[in-house]
């Protein structure tokens, strides 16, 4: 109803019908008062269509504060939600990159933080390392940094079929990943607590589960959605796309299914202190 006006119309427009200056039956002129000239003939046809349904002055009013208030929750959750981008670029369009966004989340964090996420780079030399590196090299410095902010990463571990895997049990899988994320992906000297998904690690390939989701939460006040990887594909080749919204809500909502207990009771943490174990 009434698309073409903000609430700041609209309140006025319930105003004048409550207080008796614009009045049925609606004329031309006298809505032209209140609306924009684009806006009245459409705003006419409005007000006449409630008064054909015996609407009173005041249920009218009532209908136009209503939609003012929800033309500012829209307006509010607009201003609070980001599209963030990785890849070419529409024209007139800039949105913030995927690195980019979650280097600053993770250099802003004071509290906590929360990363879900499904595939990690496997560099262990070179220029890859390094890019691999960079990506985690924000976080791991707010932690060392900070030793109050506690960081929890809940990851996909993949376990292998091929021949050379023979009879593995899902602890080599385990340690095998520990070991990569904590020799060669991650900087710092603090190491935040891995959760992995021991369905993933079923021996039988029908009945495992991957971990996919792809989200940062930072202080259960901001959270970022997003197609992309942790990985220097995901951050700098791919095409991605992902929302980033102010929302602790939010933020308090997504952060619980991961702590709910058909949740926590699967995702364990990967053990061990020592990287090198």
């Amino acid at each position: 109803m009434l698309p073409s006006l903000g609430p700041t119309t609209l309140d006025d427009l319930a105003a004048a019908l409550e207080a008796g200056r614009l009045r049925a039956p609606f004329t031309r002129s006298a809505v032209r008062r209140h609306v924009p000239e684009a806006a009245t003939d459409e705003t006419l046809r409005e007000l006449a269509a409630l008064e054909s349904q015996h609407f009173t002055a005041a249920q009218a009013a009532l209908l136009l504060r209503t939609l003012a208030s929800e033309r500012r929750h829209q307006q509010h959750s607009a201003e609070r939600t980001e599209l963030v981008w990785s890849g070419p670029d529409a024209p007139g369009t800039s949105p913030r990159d995927t690195a980019v966004v979650i280097r600053d989340l993770c250099s802003a964090a004071r509290h906590s933080v929360l990363i879900a996420n499904y595939a990690f780079d496997r560099a262990r030399e070179g220029e890859a390392l390094q890019h691999a590196q960079a990506l985690w090299r924000p976080l791991a410095a707010a932690m060392d940094a900070n030793p109050r902010l506690a960081v929890r990463i809940f990851a996909n571990v993949e376990r292998k079929d091929a021949p050379r895997y023979p009879d593995r049990d899902a602890a080599y899988f385990v340690n095998r990943f520990r070991h990569h994320f904590t020799t060669h992906l991650w900087p710092g000297k603090r190491l935040p607590d891995l959760y992995y998904d021991p369905r993933s690690l079923h021996p039988d390939p029908t009945q495992r589960a991957i971990l996919h989701a792809k989200c940062v939460i930072v202080d259960e006040s901001q959270v970022f959605l997003t197609s992309a990887n942790f990985t220097q594909a995901g951050q700098q080749r791919n095409l991605e796309a992902g929302l980033l919204l102010q929302d602790p809500a939010l933020a308090r909502d997504l952060t619980a299914q991961f702590d709910a207990p058909t949740c926590a009771t699967a995702l364990l943490q990967i053990h061990g202190s020592d990287p090198h174990h």
